[in-house]
């Protein structure tokens, strides 16, 4: 049992100090004093803090200490505004009230001891010096002499000065008049974060639905209750300097709260609005965060969203200068979705990024998870294609017939692949083939079309049940 009471550090007698008694003539602002709370959440685990209390003041000189506010604070980031005030100077207090920094704070001084006797149970008090908290075992020195492994409890008779029981932001101002008033605290804090996720249930051969979730996550050490959130869609430049700190500097151009964005409610869930050169996503409702949570929140919503599937090759033949003959069996093509994000297609607004998850009902009741595909993030106008995996009733079979050098450097080649499709489904086939140099086809079963300067296309529908074949010469000039 002695054991067991070793390491036991007692606040006995100290616990109902109260911080605004130990940091005399300081104005404790609580969370609880909160009278609006607005968070505003970027993609790269960065947050914007708007956190308004009400306060009491007094005319002139004010010291004043907003207590909860994140651990991971840019203190070099905190504005304070409030009418008639102005800030002198501002320290970010960190260093908490735990059993290690009491034993560390009280290095040096007197403290009380107490321990069990253990063949009658009762407390036998004492009072040494803490010459070394040891890590956590603390070296104590008696009138009698030192204990380096004492079995007891050691109790404090005050808190130390310099231990907050939370982080706070402690501001000198000067304040203009006396009375009660809203003081607005706006700073940058790591740990705050946002993604994106997409349900895409396909209802028809052209139609889905599409379903947006975010998922916030907090791990700055404070909690913002019944907070408004926005969300920033898009990268702010951080800029890392040397620092005696672990937090690097942050270049941004502080923006009020009220004049960012409006109300924009649809009935497709929320309507982005465009900040400078982001996008920013206010969610209907306000919401607590707590610490160390992650939350899951309805974001947007689209029905019967058009959208067109292809299956695509890509060949693996090589068909530049100097290439001999080759083949390929059995090659599957990718699934590919295509979406356009326009009113048109029932979307029409900006997506942000994220994954999107592709699902289908099986006979009109179970859902088939059918692939997933990271979407960047897409304006209105842009397209998006998302690979989900392959299709094995699909496959192509494909060679070289012919290869030949026509003149020094200049190679025609014949190419024939038979496309299969043994599904119950009609099949969009896209086929792409790579082509090197200055290329030109001189013969083609099925019209092609020029993707890029190193891309042949070609793109056809293939019947259930079905094969085709696709034959094309190709003359590719080293020359030019």
């Amino acid at each position: 049992m002695l054991s067991n009471l070793k390491k036991m550090l007692c606040f006995c007698g100290v616990c109902s100090l109260l911080p605004a008694e130990i940091y005399a003539g300081e104005i404790l602002v609580g969370q609880n004093q909160n009278t609006n709370m607005l968070v505003r959440v970027y993609n790269n685990n960065l947050g914007l803090v708007h956190d308004t209390r009400k306060v009491s003041l007094e005319k002139g000189l004010n010291e004043v200490a907003f207590e909860g506010v994140a651990s991971s604070i840019q203190p070099e980031s905190a504005i304070l505004n409030g009418a008639g005030i102005q800030v002198l100077e501002q320290n970010y207090d960190y260093n908490l009230l735990t059993a290690e920094n009491l034993l560390n704070s009280s290095v040096g001084k007197e403290v009380k001891t107490a321990v069990q006797n253990p063949q009658n149970g009762q407390m036998i008090m004492d009072k040494a010096t803490l010459v070394s908290s040891n890590y956590g075992n603390p070296i104590l020195r008696f009138d009698y002499g030192i204990e380096a492994h004492f079995p007891g409890r050691i109790i404090y008779d005050a808190l130390p000065q310099n231990l907050r029981v939370k982080p706070t932001l402690v501001a000198s101002l000067e304040s203009s008049k006396a009375g009660v008033d809203n003081l607005e605290l706006t700073y940058l804090t790591y740990g705050l974060s946002w993604k994106a996720d997409y349900v895409a249930q396909i209802v028809s051969e052209q139609e889905l639905n599409l379903n947006t979730w975010i998922t916030l996550k907090n791990e700055t050490g404070t909690d913002y209750d019944n907070a408004q959130v926005e969300l920033i869609s898009g990268s702010v430049n951080l800029v890392n300097e040397p620092t005696t700190r672990v937090y690097p500097m942050l270049a941004m151009k502080a923006e009020r709260a009220g004049n960012a964005v409006a109300d924009a409610v649809t009935a497709s869930g929320v309507a982005p609005q465009n900040v400078a050169d982001y996008y920013m996503y206010k969610l209907p409702r306000k919401t607590t965060i707590k610490d160390k949570q992650s939350k899951q929140i309805s974001l947007m919503h689209f029905d019967k969203v058009k959208y067109e599937k292809e299956y695509r090759f890509q060949s693996p033949l090589y068909l530049g200068a100097g290439a001999s003959q080759s083949a390929f069996e059995k090659k599957h093509p990718d699934i590919v979705f295509k979406l356009t994000n326009s009113k048109e297609n029932r979307l029409g607004q900006p997506l942000p990024a994220g994954m999107m998850r592709f699902y289908q009902n099986k006979d009109g009741e179970d859902m088939v998870f059918l692939g997933e595909n990271r979407i960047e993030q897409t304006a209105v106008g842009e397209k998006a294609e998302l690979r989900i995996g392959q299709a094995f009733d699909l496959w192509a079979d494909g060679k070289i017939v012919d290869a030949k050098a026509i003149a020094k450097d200049i190679y025609e080649y014949q190419v024939a692949v038979t496309f299969k499709n043994v599904s119950d489904f009609d099949a969009k086939v896209v086929f792409e083939q790579n082509l090197y140099n200055n290329w030109n086809i001189l013969q083609e079963s099925i019209k092609s079309v020029r993707k890029n300067a190193s891309v042949a296309k070609w793109q056809f529908d293939l019947a259930a049940q079905k094969s085709l074949v696709l034959n094309f010469t190709v003359r590719v000039n080293r020359n030019i």
